[in-house]
């Protein structure tokens, strides 16, 4: 036999051996997650876009899974969402049938050293991420806080801002401009998600929130808030102007206006790496790579199903710009890993 003929003999018994071994790893799935139930565990209460994004995924990504399983959603908040978070990471079983919906910001408690965290955010597996979401700042309009300068000028009760816990666009955005341009806030931590901050200011609890901007644009009572005027933008976190918020300046405007460091700029973007994130989905870190790479075709193929682009759209949640499992686990990677100069730096500002 030539050495020519021997490497296509070769080749041919690899290329065999992989999909050997390719439709075994499908059969077995499909022989594990046949007559399952897997759990999207979502770390905010009903009603907001963390919730709803897992609800839509869990009405198509069970169809490409091979086995078909059911699949529901359970809400477990708590903690700024700690609660689901850990749990998925220590507790859950790791074989793929339960699957988390974190903060996209979850990782800064792991990053300031919270006492409170089990888990490595690098670690988790991750099935993708739907969007990007760039938070913006907003009080009431009948408040005295209708400018960033308002925040700084009013040191005497100052804003009462609603936050979820320390992991959320709220508290970041809160605690970053008080370093970056000396604002003043009244910290009102504990609602158990969005929705409840939202009842918050309606009731005059609190006068602000912070939030990621694709709901802000995407549900009640923000629609209407829109329409009524009920609410004024203060600052925006995304390096350009949102084309719906042309007149709100950014969150680099204003450091510019404010002569921010760089030191304190180099760390702003370290937090708010958590709008990359979006709303990302994972799995722990024990779950098996054929079952991960499953569910990461599963995530992808459902959210290409025109019928999830179709509720998506209906419900206000585009646009949609997806990130796959692989990117997304990079992304954890780097923010799980910085410098001591940066955690320090995190820390300070966010107070931990």
């Amino acid at each position: 036999m030539t050495k020519r003929a021997m490497g296509r003999t070769i080749l041919g018994l690899l290329l065999a051996g992989f999909l050997f071994m390719s439709l075994a790893g499908q059969a077995a799935a499909k022989d594990f997650y046949e007559g399952k139930t897997i759990r999207i565990i979502v770390c905010c209460s009903p009603g907001g876009f963390y919730d709803r994004w897992a609800r839509l995924f869990a009405r198509y990504m069970g169809k490409y899974i091979p086995g078909k399983p059911e699949i529901i959603v359970q809400n477990m908040p708590g903690a700024g969402g700690l609660i689901a978070t850990n749990y998925v990471y220590k507790v859950a079983k790791q074989d793929g049938t339960a699957i988390v919906s974190p903060l996209g910001g979850q990782y800064l408690d792991q990053v300031s050293g919270r006492k409170e965290v089990l888990f490595d955010f690098g670690k988790f597996q991750w099935l993708g991420t739907q969007e990007i979401s760039h938070s913006v700042l907003f009080c009431r309009k009948d408040s005295k806080f209708q400018s960033v300068d308002d925040l700084v000028k009013i040191k005497d009760n100052p804003a009462k801002l609603g936050n979820t816990g320390t992991s959320g666009s709220s508290y970041f955005i809160g605690k970053v401009l008080e370093k970056a341009a000396g604002a003043n806030f009244n910290f009102v931590m504990g609602y158990p998600g969005g929705s409840e901050i939202d009842l918050a200011v309606e009731r005059g609890e609190v006068a602000c929130r912070g939030m990621t901007i694709p709901p802000h644009f995407g549900r009640e009572p923000y629609l209407t808030w829109h329409k009524t005027n009920f609410i004024t933008q203060l600052v925006q976190t995304g390096s350009e102007r949102d084309s719906r918020m042309k007149d709100v300046p950014t969150l680099t405007e204003v450091m510019d206006k404010y002569k921010t460091s760089d030191d304190v700029r180099a760390i702003a973007k370290v937090i708010f790496a958590s709008g990359d994130f979006g709303r990302p989905l994972g799995v722990g870190p024990g779950v098996p790579a054929d079952r991960v790479k499953m569910l990461r075709t599963a995530y992808l193929k459902a959210l290409a199903d025109p019928e999830l682009m179709a509720e998506a759209e209906k419900g206000r949640m585009t646009p949609v710009i997806p990130s796959s499992g692989e990117k997304v686990q990079e992304l954890a990677k780097f923010v799980s890993n910085q410098p001591k100069e940066v955690v320090d730096g995190v820390r300070g500002i966010l107070g931990r």
